[in-house]
């Protein structure tokens, strides 16, 4: 008999994830990797004989279990799925998806909602940082419906708060990975200055004309601009080397970090503060990424970075940033204690839904290493 596994489809913000147990699953990476492959039908740009669907937002997996830590409640490890190629990609974290998972652990019964705001406190297996979703209850039951709506998400549901305060250094071990608030590249396209910024996921920030865009472009504009990419791929092998990244980045036909994110100032009258694309895993993305989206936020609030620079008076003084994305816009509160060097805000809204849970079997029979 084809081997099944239970599984629970979860939207979180403007992902969405297959989400398993981890006492379901292999304890190995590896063999993990080859699992989440079977479920996804991957290697497949369609993902057709698989819960894939076939982008990048929607090719991934949470694999969650009872936190054994006193200050966690519950373990996320989040794994990227290749699409069109059989990499996995671990080395990364997803901030959307963290509503979700705060929801499914309160569905769960992983622990009890407490009062009318129930903080779950997740501890990212990928980055060894945590994260805090704060999730509406009400008579002991985690709340869905509401009217809270979010760019890239048809409708509205009920508002899940993110605080990403925590998740500096979470994937070199500082906030600033190379000491400086803005960096000199030496590219044989000539000198680049950009802000490397790790909080939640490590950032560089490159002015979108740096790359010969307006930062207004669609994502199928910039993927279909060689020139654009070319320059886009030195930036982010040149920084992975800088800071440490420079061996899985090599590796990886499609590397994850550093993230870039190509930004543009707004202008005047616009209903954002700064144009953004993200680029990784070997394509732009269709939305803005949660951990981004903080981090964005916490690079708007540190003085000298480019990020800091490209901003308007009006949008230093508000208390929210507005990043204008493919999807629409998307906002955060970031704050940046200069003295103590240190972020002490780092919020986004998001929102989140079960949409189905089941079995999932197997294409390539009997599963290996589970516990």
């Amino acid at each position: 008999m084809t081997h099944a596994i239970d599984f629970v489809l979860m939207r979180g913000g403007t992902s969405k994830g297959v989400f398993l147990r981890t006492s379901d699953v292999p304890g190995d990476r590896e063999a993990l990797a080859r699992l989440l492959l079977d479920i996804f039908g991957s290697p497949d740009r369609r993902q057709i004989d698989g819960l894939g669907g076939a982008d990048k937002l929607t090719s991934k997996a949470a694999v969650i279990a009872p936190s054994a830590r006193e200050d966690a409640d519950v373990d996320y490890l989040f794994a990227q799925v290749g699409i069109d190629n059989d990499r996995v990609e671990y080395g990364l974290n997803c901030g959307n998806l963290a509503a979700a998972v705060g929801l499914y652990a309160l569905q769960e019964r992983l622990l009890p909602c407490t009062g009318d705001r129930t903080s779950v406190r997740i501890w990212s297996v990928n980055s060894n940082r945590m994260f805090i979703a704060h999730v509406q209850c009400k008579d002991g039951e985690p709340v869905e419906t509401g009217d809270c709506a979010i760019a890239g998400v048809p409708g509205t549901a009920a508002p899940i708060q993110l605080d990403f305060s925590r998740a500096d250094g979470a994937i070199t071990g500082q906030l600033l990975p190379l000491g400086a608030v803005t960096s000199e590249l030496d590219l044989p396209g000539g000198m680049v200055g950009v802000s490397i910024v790790d909080c939640g996921n490590c950032v560089v920030f490159i002015p979108a004309e740096a790359a010969g865009l307006s930062g207004c472009e669609t994502p199928a504009e910039i993927d279909a601009n060689p020139t654009a990419l070319e320059r886009i791929h030195a930036i982010r092998k040149a920084v992975a080397h800088r800071t440490g990244l420079g061996a899985a980045f090599d590796a990886s036909k499609a590397p994850a970090n550093p993230i870039a994110v190509l930004f543009a100032p707004a202008g005047a009258g616009e209903d954002c503060d700064l144009h953004a694309r993200i680029w990784a895993n070997g394509m732009t993305s269709k939305a803005y990424a949660g951990t981004v989206t903080a981090c964005t936020g916490v690079a708007a609030r540190m003085a000298g970075t480019l990020v800091h620079a490209a901003l308007s008076p009006e949008a230093h003084a508000a208390e929210a940033l507005r990043i204008r994305h493919p999807g629409g816009v998307i906002e955060v509160k970031a704050q940046f204690d200069a003295g103590q060097g240190r972020v002490t805000r780092a919020e986004i809204t998001r929102t989140a839904r079960r949409i189905a849970e089941g079995r999932t079997f197997l294409r390539f029979g009997k599963m290996e290493g589970a516990e």
